[in-house]
């Protein structure tokens, strides 16, 4: 029995809360179409899967879209530790003295939690970095090797993902503020996505900048959140403001200065308002959850490892994607899935504060604060938090590291993260009894152009990392680019074909790139090419998601969508 359902809603309801708070009640409607969109996209995106380059990932049939089918009732909360685990797999076990860089011994789990709030550790006078723009020590390497198990005898590569917080890929990150003795004065935590906050400076940067002056400092200012090029480039020069023709506003950096990194200097720069890591992404999570639907042979779906490596989403020995992906492919094995609106990734407070006690043996649970969701609104009396503090005033008489967990004095993040969770739900609708479907293989035939992301020109110059549907402004005409994978070797501007569901959208190709920057958390290690393209978008084209497809030119003028699928998710006609 299905529930009517209407429009997805805001991560634990809260754009009202906001648009009302910053004064700006008469953006809300649009935002919330917005929202519905991107929702509505990234779900037929989770149920389309990967018909394209693999073999075995598509139909997802298990997941169902809740605006075309409804909600059904029954509701299971999937939960992980947020502190990560990679770290722990790839640098503590035995096996990890292989690892030329670590002298021939593990990293202890003081030295890894310190790694986790640093981004960097010295071993044997070395300093291994996870992020180092800057080059002035050494990248840590990891195994390439993951599946079925971790082959230490190597390769290795490079540590990835790689960012600022990149290492913090449990849909949790964090940032410190210390005092001039070192010392942690206050610790904030995120958990919401940065999908909602390009979606609302779409609309209006102000809006953008409140929250930001709001929950990280004052003074924020509205330049410091533009995106800015990184090298001279065809649209723009080094460090001028990337501009969105879309919008004809510059773009946004969610890796700006104030929500960037590990380290807070409050005035400065510093914080965590939302999620930077690459995976952290609300369409990845999406995306994951229809992919762990498919049923796999039993040796294959044995544990969460074994899966992952079967149907081949997310990574390896995180806590998040192994256990979203188990549970998601345990409920789907008699009932469809769908996330549960609204759909989010909620941080959940430590349980009991009656382990942690001040040098004095006070009571420290004032010192946490909820600054953005609610605590036990969710499905099952779950806490459906995205941002809180833990803030200790120098009025105190004390700072963080003097409060401890069990007896043990809090000297890393590492440690406050592990008394708490990271959540989401899902709902289930209806029988199912799936057939078992072999491990995801690449295709080695008939492989077909994925599309991964459509951008303006400027803003794929300007590494946008992006992943809301492109606006196609009715009446416009103006040049993007659409990064795929697997396009034809022969493919060039004057062979290539781009094709959209509206008529109203048309797209001529004018150059086409062997090689194009990848999405970091969507396409993999086998490269992404990319069609530079005139999109003209008729003054009556219809509102709404608008699906496409790249051709090879092999194809036909006209396959059917059985003999090549579109991909939704990446450029919608905004209604006026």
């Amino acid at each position: 029995m299905s529930t009517p359902f209407k429009q997805f809603t805001s991560p634990a309801e809260q754009a009202p809360k906001d648009y009302q708070q910053l004064g700006l009640e008469q953006e809300l409607p649009q935002f919330e179409t917005d929202w519905n969109n991107n929702l509505a996209g990234w779900t037929e995106s989770a149920i389309i899967g990967n018909p394209w380059t693999g073999l075995n990932d598509a139909p997802r049939s298990g997941y169902y879209n809740p605006l075309v089918e409804g909600f059904g009732d029954d509701v299971a909360p999937i939960e992980w530790t947020p502190f990560p685990n990679r770290l722990i797999a790839y640098l503590t076990q035995p096996g990890s003295a292989a690892n030329p860089q670590l002298g021939g011994s593990p990293l202890s789990m003081q030295q890894v939690m310190a790694l986790a709030d640093n981004g960097e550790i010295e071993v044997n006078g070395t300093t291994l970095s996870l992020y180092d723009p800057q080059a002035s020590g050494t990248l840590l390497n990891l195994p390439t090797i993951r599946c079925p198990q971790i082959d230490w005898n190597g390769p290795y590569k490079l540590f990835s993902p790689y960012g600022p917080r990149g290492w913090l890929d449990e849909y949790c990150e964090w940032s410190i503020t210390r005092d001039a003795d070192g010392k942690m004065r206050s610790v904030m935590f995120t958990c919401e996505n940065p999908a909602y906050y390009l979606t609302m400076w779409r609309i209006d940067p102000r809006a953008v900048l409140g929250l930001y002056q709001t929950y990280i400092d004052p003074a924020v200012q509205l330049e410091d959140l533009y995106l800015r090029y990184q090298y001279d480039q065809p649209t723009g020069k080094k460090g001028e403001p990337v501009l969105d023709p879309t919008t004809g506003q510059p773009a946004y950096d969610v890796t700006n200065k104030w929500n960037s990194g590990t380290a807070r200097v409050p005035g400065q720069y510093g914080g965590a308002l939302h999620l930077t890591s690459a995976p952290n992404t609300l369409s990845a999570e999406i995306y994951l959850a229809g992919a762990a639907t498919i049923q796999r042979p039993d040796a294959s779906s044995a544990n969460p490892q074994a899966l992952i490596c079967c149907s081949q989403y997310g990574q390896n020995f995180r806590n998040s994607d192994p256990t979203i992906g188990f549970n998601a492919n345990q409920l789907a094995g008699s009932t469809r899935i769908s996330l549960t609106n609204p759909v989010g990734l909620y941080l959940q407070q430590p349980l009991s504060f009656a382990n942690w006690k001040g040098p004095q043996g006070q009571d420290v649970s004032q010192y946490w604060k909820i600054t953005r969701g609610t605590a036990g609104t969710g499905p099952n009396g779950k806490d459906q938090i995205l941002h809180a503090v833990l803030e200790v005033p120098v009025s105190a008489g004390f700072s963080i590291n003097d409060i401890t967990i069990d007896g043990q004095p809090i000297e890393y993040v590492g440690q406050i993260a592990n008394q708490m969770k990271v959540a989401l739900s899902a709902t289930g609708m209806g029988n199912l009894s799936p057939a078992i479907t072999p491990c995801v293989a690449d295709r080695t035939t008939g492989i077909q152009p994925y599309p991964v992301q459509l951008v303006p020109l400027e803003l794929f110059y300007g590494a946008s990392p992006s992943d809301l549907p492109a606006w196609l402004a009715p009446g416009t005409s103006h040049s993007f680019v659409l990064v795929v994978q697997g396009a034809a070797a022969n493919t060039t501007a004057a062979n290539a074909r781009i094709q959209f569901s509206n008529p109203g959208v048309t797209a001529q190709v004018t150059e086409f790139l062997e090689n194009a920057t990848p999405v970091p958390g969507k396409t993999t290690d086998s490269g992404t090419q990319g069609y530079v393209l005139t999109i003209s978008v008729a003054k009556d084209a219809a509102p709404g998601l608008v699906q496409l497809r790249a051709l090879n030119p092999d194809e036909s003028a006209n396959p059917s969508a059985a003999e090549h699928p579109w991909a939704s998710a990446l450029a919608v006609v905004p209604g006026v």
